[in-house]
């Protein structure tokens, strides 16, 4: 027990003046003959918390956003999607009028068969010529062996000119099988990149979701024209929420992917959000006044459908957490003789130091590891 003595009184006088939100402010009073002094205390009930080191961003909420558009021009035929609607990734969102798309497949199909058609007829043609070859050319062979049977039945020059007529018919002959091998491996190359094109164009008149998320907005509605070059519909990929913030350079540096973080928002200001640093800028941006920042992105991981895209707020960056453990105010921990001690008092008013084991601090409060158990109520001097 705490005692205040005098020469000839002793008393010890609480009185509960004010509440404070730490805590309940009141005085010791002691009385002497000499003089009076009063000493202001303040109470806290010693209850559990989390102690979070770190620094503050201000930030905003930016949806992870997919922007769809055709790729070929037309009419709007079909919506199939609402604002708000959820879709998964390979839904149907929109249809264009295909007509004319199908016109150009059906006429790029008919143009390839004809161009196969005709590579089928010029390779029979040239069948039937290489057929006449290879005739001629084995009966001018057989006379040219007969010659040479009985060669002085036959003048000199014609033997030699049968050897010539054979070695023409033989280059011709080779000719006609080399363009044969080309027309059997020509690809009708422009023809088929007709009907792949025109194919493409058909199936781009159906538009796709890419991803699962939820339709934030659609900027046509059906029966009207888009183009290839327009945003027709914005989907929230994946229900991804991020918080984007700017980093000064000197605290930046205490930052690394994957780094705990807490997002709250003006709009929703009994809501944490609990993030992660997905990404860090490497370069950086400056204002007007030459101060150097860093774009710092952060995924949020419990978010909520009253969380909204632009939302502003704070993000808090973590360096070190504590969480649900026995709290005590900094000031009301001093040392006595090398011991980590607090004032406790009970409910009659008499005071006792306890000792503790303090453990991580934030400069305002302290986690008790050993001397309390929790719900005592801890005083200390105010201003102390």
């Amino acid at each position: 027990m705490s005692k205040l003595k005098t020469k000839k009184t002793l008393w010890i006088v609480i009185a509960i003046i004010t509440l404070l939100s730490t805590g309940t402010v009141f005085w010791i009073s002691k009385q002497s003959d000499v003089k009076d002094e009063e000493t202001q205390y303040e109470q806290v009930k010693a209850n559990r918390g989390d102690i979070i080191v770190g620094f503050d961003s201000d930030g905003n909420i930016d949806f992870s956003k997919v922007n769809l558009r055709f790729d070929v021009r037309g009419t709007i035929n079909e919506i199939l999607v609402s604002e708000g609607d959820m879709v998964e990734k390979g839904d149907v969102i929109a249809k264009l009028d295909s007509q004319d798309y199908q016109d150009q497949y059906q006429l790029a199909l008919a143009n390839l068969e004809d161009a196969q058609e005709q590579k089928s007829t010029n390779l029979l043609n040239d069948e039937l010529t290489i057929k006449k070859a290879e005739n001629e050319l084995q009966q001018l062979k057989d006379e040219y062996e007969e010659m040479e049977a009985i060669p002085e039945a036959y003048p000199p020059y014609e033997i030699k000119l049968k050897a010539s007529e054979i070695e023409i018919k033989e280059l011709e002959y080779r000719n006609l099988l080399k363009e044969q091998e080309q027309l059997e491996n020509q690809e009708l190359t422009q023809d088929e990149l007709q009907v792949n094109m025109a194919r493409e164009d058909l199936e781009d008149t159906i538009l796709y979701s890419p991803a699962s998320g939820v339709v934030l907005g659609l900027s046509k509605k059906a029966g009207e024209s888009v183009t290839d070059e327009e945003d027709f519909v914005t989907v929230h990929e994946n229900n991804k929420v991020r918080a984007i913030t700017e980093v000064i350079e000197y605290d930046v540096g205490q930052l690394r992917v994957g780094q705990k973080t807490y997002v709250t928002v003006e709009a929703l200001p009994d809501q944490k959000f609990v993030g992660k640093v997905s990404k860090i800028d490497s370069l950086p941006t400056s204002d007007s006044s030459g101060l150097v920042n860093y774009s710092v992105e952060i995924s949020v991981e419990n978010p909520i459908p009253q969380l909204k895209d632009g939302m502003t707020g704070m993000v808090s960056f973590i360096r070190k957490e504590v969480t649900n453990c026995l709290i005590v105010p900094y000031k009301a921990v001093k040392m006595v003789n090398g011991k980590q001690v607090v004032t406790v008092v009970n409910e009659n008013g008499q005071m006792t130091e306890k000792e503790i084991m303090a453990g991580f601090t934030d400069g305002n409060s302290v986690e008790v590891l050993e001397g309390l158990k929790g719900n005592e109520t801890v005083v200390y001097p105010r201003g102390g």
